[in-house]
């Protein structure tokens, strides 16, 4: 009697009282941009990346902070700056803080080992639209390619000739703005006509493409004759692999 008691005792308790696992809460980006675009706007360096660090106690994954959390600030902000519903003060505020918050999350990508392609990164010659391209730059360098970024501003004949010098696999041109657009066409009707670099592919987004496809419906990229328009940084990487089938299978973590 004893004996059956003492096993009695011991007896696990009923699964009904067992502890639950608790499944990690998805990561709020909506509330971390409504949190963060105030201290942009306001120039509050300090609290913005206050922000971002607790963004990523709470489990936000770098890459995400920046595809879904500062990318779509950017494409805000530009929205109101043009339609002149915030400062330009504001806009310097907001676009220099975003400079740096994109550096810092940069350092703690997921790097993945060289896939061997290369790719030439242009953007619009703005200050936001550089942002845009320099996400795209961070992104693809992450996920393993050889990148190089030149920003905005610069003449189709001298992007031409760097396409000659480096032989890059793919072009891309991603955050043009409105007033950028003939020069892409230029590019892209060069390469078309001239034939020197067949082998490489020529791809838009972000930016003035981005903009057109939200309000149209139509690919802007399509109709000037790029190979592709992939306007979420989230799809770059995914969306370039298309042109080499599983020969490239990296992703951002």
């Amino acid at each position: 009697m004893d004996g059956m008691v003492e096993k009695l005792g011991t007896a696990p308790p009923p699964n009904s009282v067992l502890p639950r696992e608790r499944k990690p809460m998805p990561f709020d980006y909506e509330r971390f941009r409504e949190r963060l675009f105030p201290a942009l706007l306001a120039g509050d360096r300090r609290q913005a990346r206050l922000v971002a660090a607790n963004a990523r106690e709470q489990g936000a994954k770098a890459e995400e902070l920046v595809t879904q959390g500062y990318f779509p600030l950017l494409k805000e902000l530009a929205a109101l700056y043009r339609s002149d519903r915030v400062s330009m003060l504001a806009h310097h505020y907001a676009t220099r803080i975003l400079h740096n918050l994109l550096e810092s999350s940069q350092l703690e990508f997921s790097v993945q080992e060289p896939n061997q392609r290369r790719i030439l990164i242009f953007s619009g010659s703005a200050s936001l639209e550089e942002l845009q391209g320099l996400i795209a730059a961070d992104i693809l360098e992450a996920a393993g390619w050889d990148v190089r970024f030149g920003g905005g501003g610069i003449a189709a004949d001298e992007v031409l000739q760097e396409c000659g010098r480096q032989r890059p696999d793919v072009l891309l041109i991603f955050g043009a703005n409105q007033q950028d657009a003939p020069n892409v066409r230029s590019i892209i009707d060069t390469v078309n006509t001239v034939g020197a670099h067949p082998n490489m592919k020529i791809v838009v987004g972000g930016g003035v493409f981005s903009r057109t496809q939200e309000l149209t419906g139509v690919s802007l990229g399509e109709q000037i004759g790029a190979h592709a328009e992939i306007n979420n940084p989230e799809d770059l990487v995914e969306g370039l692999e298309v042109f080499y089938g599983e020969e490239v299978a990296v992703k951002v973590a």
